[in-house]
């Protein structure tokens, strides 16, 4: 039988751990036309959980178009991924397709046969020369003019949002989209994992989008829902897998979704019976399969700042800026770990749980992966 487990995005129609209470609320907000800003660490699901959400209005006649910013370059890219987004929903649509095309003035879409028999969809401007702010500002202005000839409800989702502050034109793209988002008839979702970013852009008075969406926060799975999940999944799969043992496997990852998954995905494939030496071993796999991403996180840092991610993966800490632990691990003055966590922090490296007040690390794999490079097996 097939993996019941995702290495990547999970699909609308897989199944999904729970979220109910999530996916009745969103749906509830996007009804209602209200803009949200969905926020989480990296990897727990905004992506597929918001595409189900998608895919619940959808069936109800709303329009949804769905954007990702993840790696934006330039203005102009903004602008072109909002435009592909209309164009990808539409096109299979004739009505909303010839709607599309009638009111997004600033590119037009390009349609080729792909490798895997299929079609494939690109857009290029539709003038040469328009660029920047004037060229996203008339995106924005074709995309107002298409909710407004669709005559239904029109959600737009836009994914990794944070990743515009990047631009040296920043505060202008936000000011020429927030003018025109509040004008239109449709729903918002802002979307993004690095949370101290995202949440600026919303909650900051001196910035546009100030106080113009829902903040709504997206946490870990609950652990019992979770072990039941993986238990269910294994043994609808024909593998024996106890609550013990399922519980195990999420007490590794803490309650991480992404992680979860990856590691019953390979516990899966190693044995009929799901044991603690196959738990062992997936775990192994799933470190071994993310160092490429933990050592690309680390090249950029600052050798205080990798030395910081060390202490806090070895012992996080409810005092980061007492002096013992400061010594204990070498970390020099208290100026240079409040400068090291603060940049650190704005990656979402680290973050102070709201119930016990430590300091950690907020991804618990990269933190065992830390904790294993200061480590020499005998």
């Amino acid at each position: 039988m097939p993996n019941p487990f995702y290495l990547q995005e999970v699909p609308v129609d897989a199944p999904f751990c729970n979220r109910a209470k999530e996916l009745k609320e969103l749906q509830s907000y996007a009804e209602s036309g209200a803009n949200v800003v969905l926020f989480s660490p990296r990897r727990y699901g905004k992506t597929s959980l918001v595409k189900r959400v998608q895919r619940a209005l959808a069936d109800k006649g709303v329009v949804t178009i769905f954007a990702d910013f993840f790696g934006v370059a330039s203005v102009d890219d903004v602008a072109m991924r909002l435009a592909k987004a209309v164009f990808a929903v539409t096109h299979s649509t004739d009505s909303l397709w010839k709607k599309a095309l009638k009111t997004i003035r600033s590119f037009r879409p390009v349609l080729k046969p792909d490798l895997q028999g299929g079609i494939s969809l690109s857009v290029e401007p539709s003038s040469s020369g328009r660029s920047g702010l004037t060229l996203l500002e008339e995106t924005m202005d074709s995309l107002t003019d298409f909710i407004n000839t669709v005559h239904c409800s029109v959600h737009v989702a836009l994914d990794e949002f944070q990743e515009i502050v990047i631009l040296k034109e920043a505060l202008q793209v936000e000011a020429a989209m927030r003018t025109r988002v509040q004008q239109k008839q449709a729903s918002y979702f802002f979307i993004g994992s690095r949370r101290r970013i995202l949440l600026g852009i919303f909650n900051e008075r001196q910035r546009p989008f100030f106080q113009s969406a829902i903040n709504y926060p997206l946490r870990a799975l609950p652990n019992g829902e979770l072990v039941e999940f993986i238990a269910k999944q294994f043994t609808e799969n024909r593998r024996k897998c106890t609550q013990d043992m399922a519980r195990e496997m999420v007490s590794w990852v803490g309650c991480h979704p992404y992680y979860v998954q990856k590691v019953a995905f390979f516990v899966y494939e190693l044995s009929g019976k799901v044991t603690v030496e196959a738990i062992r071993q997936g775990i192994e796999k799933l470190i071994l399969s993310e160092r490429p991403v933990f050592e690309a996180t680390l090249q950029p840092l600052s050798p205080h700042q990798r030395l910081l991610l060390q202490a806090l993966a070895k012992e996080p800490t409810q005092k980061l800026l007492a002096s013992d632990y400061i010594q204990k691990h070498r970390l020099g003055s208290v100026g240079g770990v409040q400068h090291s966590a603060r940049l650190v922090e704005g990656l979402d490296l680290i973050e102070k749980d709201e119930e016990t007040g430590f300091w950690r690390l907020v991804d618990p794999v990269f933190a065992m992966w830390l904790r294993k490079q200061a480590e020499e097996r005998v």
